[in-house]
C-alpha cells in the first residue's frame, strides 16, 4: 500500500495534527500498559522542529475506562523527556488560543475527541469536514499527520475530516504497520496463519480471505474458534463449551463455516487433544476420549507439541488470537510454546490485541518480525478489507494534496 508519509511534506517550522491511537488498558483509574503511548514516539521526535497538537481517544461513552486524557500527557510526557500539555477541552475558545500560543517544539494534548458528539458519526470524509471540530480547528493548521493505525478501520471525524481540508500523510507508526502487514501477502514462500482466542467474526474473516484467495497453505485453529469449527466438524465438544461458542459466535453463520471446512478441510488444521480444569487442575485429554463435562481451556500437549515441529517449517507465520486462557498459568502452555514456533518462521507477525499482549507477557515480543499495536485494524487488513481512513488520504493524496504542496 502506498501511501504518503513524512516524507513527502516538509512539517518544520509548521503547525501540525496529529491524530494517535493512545487508548491504553486502565485499571483502578491507572494507566497499566503503556505499549501504544510508546509506539507513537518516533512520529513525534520527528516533529521536534514543529509545533504539535494531539488528537485522540480513550475508550468509549458507557464504559468504566471513557475518561480524560490527563494521564496520558504526563506518560507521554516522560517518554519524550519533555513536557505534553494537556487541555480539558477540545476546541474552544481557551484551545484555539492555546494553540496559536505554542512555540516550536512544544505538544500540546487535547481533550479525549469522543466527548465530542459527532465525533463517532459514521460519515463521509467530506460530511465530517464540515462538522464544528474541523471547522473550528483547521485554520489553526498547516499539516494533518495520522499516526492511528488502530483506529484507521473506523469513519470518524478526527481520522478523515481534516483529510479535505489539510494537507494530509501518515506517521511513522501507520507506515511501519502498513509495510509490515503488507509483506504478508507481498513476500513468496509457503504461508502460515493461526487463528485463535474468542472472537469468531475475526477469525473467520481472515481465514476466507487467505484460504479464498490462497494466501495460506495451511491455517491452524485454537481457542473457542477451533471449539466451533470441531463442533461443525461432528465433534461433540460438550454443553459447557458449546456455550461460550454461542456468546461469540457473533453474526458467524453456521452453514457458512460447514462450506468452509467441506471446501477446504484439507488446509484447516484442528487440535488434537484439549486441557480442561478438572477441579482446579489441567489435564490434557485426546479428542476421542473427552467426555465433554468441562471446560476446554487450551490446546493439549500432543497439539502443541506438532505445532511447535510444524510451524517453524513455513516462510511467514502470521498468529492472532491465543491458544486458550493464558492469563491462567495452568493454561499458558499452548499460547507460549505457539509464540515460539511462530517466532522460528523466516518471517513472523504478531496480530494486536491479547495475543501482542501475550507475546510482551512472555517476552517473545523482540522476537517477532513484528508486532501490530492494533486489533481490528489489523484484522480488517489481514482480511482484504481497506482501511477508510488511509483510503481518504490515499485518494485526497493523489487528487489534491500532492499538487497544491509543488
Amino acid at each position: 500500500m502506498k501511501l504518503p508519509t513524512l516524507d513527502d511534506i516538509d512539517c518544520d517550522g509548521k503547525s501540525v495534527l496529529v491524530r494517535l491511537d493512545i487508548n491504553v488498558p486502565i485499571k483502578d483509574s491507572k494507566i497499566i500498559d503503556t505499549t501504544r503511548l510508546e509506539s507513537h514516539i518516533p512520529t513525534l521526535k520527528e516533529l521536534e522542529s514543529s509545533k504539535v497538537v494531539i488528537l485522540a481517544h480513550q475508550s468509549r461513552p458507557g464504559k468504566r475506562d471513557f475518561t480524560t486524557l490527563k494521564a496520558h500527557a504526563d506518560i507521554l510526557s516522560k517518554l519524550l523527556g519533555k513536557e505534553v500539555k494537556y487541555i480539558d477541552e477540545i476546541f474552544s475558545s481557551r484551545v484555539i488560543k492555546e494553540i496559536r500560543s505554542l512555540e516550536i517544539g512544544e505538544v500540546l494534548l487535547l481533550e479525549n475527541v469522543r466527548f465530542y458528539s459527532e465525533e463517532r458519526l459514521e460519515r463521509s470524509a467530506e460530511e465530517h469536514a464540515t462538522c464544528h471540530m474541523v471547522q473550528r480547528l483547521k485554520g489553526n493548521f498547516d499539516v494533518f499527520v495520522n499516526d492511528a493505525f488502530s483506529a484507521c478501520h473506523r469513519p470518524h471525524a478526527s481520522l478523515i475530516g481534516f483529510v479535505p481540508v489539510l494537507p494530509s500523510v501518515v506517521g511513522r507508526l501507520v507506515e511501519k504497520e502498513t509495510k509490515a502487514l503488507s509483506k504478508v501477502f507481498d513476500s513468496e514462500g509457503k504461508k502460515v496463519f493461526i487463528l485463535g482466542g474468542v472472537k469468531m467474526d475475526d477469525a473467520v474473516r481472515v481465514l476466507k480471505n487467505v484460504l479464498r484467495n490462497n494466501i495460506a497453505e495451511k491455517v491452524i485453529l485454537m481457542g473457542v474458534v477451533a471449539n466451533y469449527f470441531l463442533m461443525l466438524s461432528g465433534f461433540d465438544v460438550g454443553d459447557l463449551n458449546k456455550k461460550v461458542v454461542e456468546e461469540n459466535k457473533g453474526k458467524v453463520n453456521d452453514e457458512d463455516i460447514v462450506k468452509i471446512i467441506k471446501e477446504f478441510g484439507d488446509k484447516i488444521v484442528l487440535p488434537k487433544d484439549v486441557a480442561v480444569d478438572v477441579e482446579g487442575v489441567r489435564v490434557d485429554v485426546p479428542l476421542d476420549e473427552f467426555d465433554g463435562k468441562h471446560l476446554i481451556k487450551d490446546i493439549g500437549v500432543e497439539t502443541i507439541s506438532m505445532l511447535s515441529k510444524e510451524i517453524p517449517k513455513y516462510d511467514v507465520a502470521v498468529i492472532n488470537g491465543p491458544a486458550g486462557v493464558f492469563e491462567d498459568e495452568r493454561f499458558t502452555l499452548g499460547t507460549l510454546e505457539v509464540l515460539k514456533a511462530v517466532s522460528k518462521a523466516k518471517y513472523s507477525v504478531v496480530g494486536g490485541g491479547h495475543i501482542a499482549t501475550a507475546a510482551r507477557m512472555f517476552g517473545l515480543d523482540k522476537e517477532m518480525d513484528h508486532v501490530s499495536t492494533a486489533g481490528g485494524a489489523c484484522i480488517r487488513f489481514l482480511s482484504g478489507e481497506k482501511l477508510v481512513a488511509l483510503e481518504v488520504i490515499k485518494e485526497y493524496w493523489e487528487k489534491k494534496w500532492k499538487w497544491e504542496l509543488k
